[in-house]
């Protein structure tokens, strides 16, 4: 499988941007944390789902790319959400939101492997992924290339 992006990723992902931004610039005063939090995260939703469907993205492990057709996979944000909703909260600038936004990325994996990454949540990003021993390939090149 070579991975084709949605053709108005761009787009996507810059609105979700703007969106963000937007809601950081107007925290605090009546704006409640727990609703700033759970916009943050569905945006992050639209961030990592922008190029693709939720299990079409454009990184997926080995095992989830070859798993037969009807077995349930899951879409795992490889920096996990909640971090960086506590890094979006605490960025200073526009430029900060924007790199952390920038890592805002998903990967198709199986349930199996979806449960071995949980034993590694106090990493962040790909390194939950080698050290849970998830081989992790790019679909965007013909023939898949191994990412980790």
């Amino acid at each position: 499988m070579t991975f084709s992006p949605h053709p108005q990723a761009e787009e996507r992902r810059r609105s979700a941007t703007a969106l963000v931004k937007l809601l950081l610039a107007n925290r605090g005063g009546d704006v409640l944390t727990t609703h700033l939090r759970e916009l943050l995260r569905i945006l992050l939703w639209k961030m990592t789902q922008a190029e693709a469907s939720t299990h079409r993205t454009r990184f997926q492990s080995e095992t989830a790319l070859r798993a037969p057709t009807g077995e349930p996979l899951r879409h795992d944000h490889v920096f996990q959400s909640a971090k960086m909703i506590d890094e979006l909260l605490e960025a200073a600038s526009e430029d900060a939101i924007e790199g952390i936004l920038a890592c805002a990325v998903g990967c198709t994996v199986t349930l199996d492997e979806h449960s071995r990454l949980h034993c590694f949540d106090d990493e962040y990003g790909w390194e939950r992924y080698r050290k849970a021993g998830i081989v992790v390939l790019d679909t965007l090149e013909h023939p898949p290339k191994p990412l980790v």
